[in-house]
């Protein structure tokens, strides 16, 4: 008896077939990673239909399945001409499939080095010109294919509909139990990141880290007139610690950045040393550090 299979299940198939494929490419190429480059890319397309044969041969020839379909519990029936459809792939049908999947895309990734080969008579011209209309007409014909199979939900390729052959559930699937746990999760998480995302450019955190400095420190005091500052604090920003560019001083012994003091002083009007605690009180007690030349 066979079991309908949704269209979704018969694209994921494929899909896995087309995976399937590339990783083995991948790991055979990397099998020659430390060979001289290139020596590949001249039997390329005879390397894919390699591969394509022996996943062939392990798959539809063994199993009447794919290896795509094999993991989704699927194979391959063949449609009677009476209506009626079969369990399993014919001997025919098999061979008809290997042909097609893999002596077409062959002769297409070839067909380049082919037109070169054969010469460029005027006989040869007009055959290639027939083959790239017909190449043509197949991409065609196998966009109309898809829009068929979108709606009636049979042969979603045209390989399928050429062989007659329909994709079947080799055993009736359970009753798959939904829970939304999960779901819920994400939604709870992806709420909150987004509350997150919105309160974070509301937060000043140049305002409470400052105001946290004050706490911690106190207030500071005055620099008294005509104490000298040190040699190290004429090469060090009170508040990145690196050497200061465009220095500029608010009334203490240590002088900062133009970047780090203006920025932390419109993101927080009541900024005060982070070194001794010094305040700004106003933009006009900001002046650049002029040093006297004895």
């Amino acid at each position: 008896m066979s079991h309908s299979v949704l269209r979704v299940n018969q694209l994921d198939a494929h899909q896995l077939d087309d995976e399937i494929h590339i990783l083995l490419r991948t790991q055979f190429t990397k099998a020659f990673q430390f060979f001289q480059p290139g020596v590949l890319s001249k039997i390329d397309p005879e390397l894919n239909a390699l591969l394509r044969l022996l996943i062939w041969h392990f798959s539809v020839r063994g199993t009447g399945a794919t290896l795509g379909q094999h993991m989704l519990n699927m194979l391959y029936t063949h449609t009677l001409p009476t209506g009626q459809r079969s369990e399993v792939l014919g001997r025919k049908q098999k061979i008809l499939f290997a042909l097609l999947l893999i002596g077409c895309k062959w002769f297409q990734e070839r067909s380049m080095d082919i037109s070169q080969m054969t010469g460029s008579s005027e006989r040869v011209q007009v055959i290639w010109k027939l083959v790239h209309w017909l190449e043509r007409l197949v991409k065609v014909a196998s966009l109309v294919n898809f829009l068929v199979f979108l709606q009636q939900g049979f042969y979603p390729t045209l390989l399928e509909r050429v062989l007659g052959i329909i994709p079947r559930f080799a055993h009736p699937q359970s009753v798959r139990q939904v829970t939304f746990e999960f779901m819920t999760r994400e939604l709870l998480w992806h709420g909150f990141a987004e509350f997150l995302f919105f309160l974070l450019p509301l937060i000043n955190v140049h305002r409470i880290r400052n105001f946290l400095r004050r706490r911690l420190l106190g207030s500071g005091m005055v620099r008294p007139e005509g104490r000298e500052r040190s040699r190290s604090q004429y090469t060090e920003c009170a508040v990145c610690g690196d050497w200061p560019t465009c220095p500029q001083e608010i009334g203490c012994q240590h002088i900062f950045c133009y970047y780090c003091l203006h920025s932390n002083y419109q993101a927080d009007p009541s900024f005060a040393c982070p070194s001794c605690g010094h305040s700004v009180r106003d933009a006009s007690n900001i002046h650049p550090v002029v040093c006297g030349v004895r």
